[in-house]
């Protein structure tokens, strides 16, 4: 799947809806994603390969700065006028048939994406325990 027809379909369930911010729903929604699919390597990094330690001692007024960084260096990262726009262009004619399987695709890629997170957890700190003591 192209991340351009990920962020087409994201943005296209709230477009039109009004009162809505599609720009701000699409950002956050990818930003929460690919935060769960980090924390999933972090994990497995850190439990499988070598130990990192990285949120051990972290303090929270620090964490929520990290966060805010993250989300605002995600939205200048990833927004572009013009070239949503045009993802706009390029997917907007899709058949109903190419619609269905679009929205299927991307909500299996949003929803397994943080239930990949939930599963390994367990996964992940009995393995890390097994391998590392």
């Amino acid at each position: 799947m192209k991340y351009k027809y990920l962020i087409y379909k994201i943005y296209s369930w709230t477009a039109k809806k009004r009162g809505d911010t599609p720009i701000a729903n699409t950002i956050l929604t990818l930003a929460i994603v690919h935060l769960f699919q980090a924390f999933v390597l972090y994990l497995f990094i850190d439990r499988i390969i070598t130990p990192l330690g990285w949120f051990n001692h972290i303090n929270k007024a620090y964490a929520f700065i990290g966060l805010i960084a993250y989300f605002m260096s995600f939205y200048f990262l990833v927004y572009n006028k013009k070239r949503w726009k045009s993802y706009i262009e390029e997917f907007g004619n899709e058949s109903e048939h190419q619609r269905n399987r679009g929205n299927r695709l991307v909500i299996s890629y949003l929803i397994g994406s943080i239930l990949l997170f939930f599963i390994s957890l367990p996964i992940l700190f009995f393995l890390g325990k097994r391998l590392h003591g």
